[in-house]
């Protein structure tokens, strides 16, 4: 028997591990050019608390059993990283043709792995355990 993985409760979970990441280590995931930078190490913790309250609002929402509710909130992730890339595009004039591949790299499985879970998600019924 294959077990069939909710990509959408994967994702949020990874989101929660990130933004506690981000958080606590913020200058791990920069360059080491910038990781001396305060601005930078600030602007990764904001990314992080997004991360932690997307990611533990749809985790929460799971174990309580209200489907409609996790699926918004796995909505307003897929919408955040979506935006994400959306600037990594757009900011290639900012940040160079090379800056932006990065920023677009980093961000384009999350939106992928999103984007599948809503699809799946879409054609099931009540995906979470119900509330006793």
């Amino acid at each position: 028997m294959i077990a069939r993985v909710d990509v959408s409760l994967l994702l949020a979970s990874a989101r929660i591990g990130v933004g506690v990441l981000l958080i606590a280590a913020p200058t791990v995931v920069l360059p080491r050019e910038d990781a001396g930078n305060g601005t930078n190490a600030v602007l990764m913790r904001t990314v992080g608390v997004r991360d932690l309250v997307l990611g533990g609002g749809a985790v929460l929402a799971w174990t309580r059993g209200r489907p409609d509710e996790f699926r918004r909130w796995a909505s307003a992730g897929l919408a955040s990283d979506t935006g994400d890339l959306l600037v990594g595009i757009c900011g290639a004039r900012l940040v160079g043709r090379s800056g932006a591949i990065k920023a677009v790299a980093v961000v384009a499985p999350w939106v992928a792995a999103g984007a599948v879970g809503h699809v799946r998600g879409s054609h099931r019924q009540d995906r979470a355990p119900r509330s006793r």
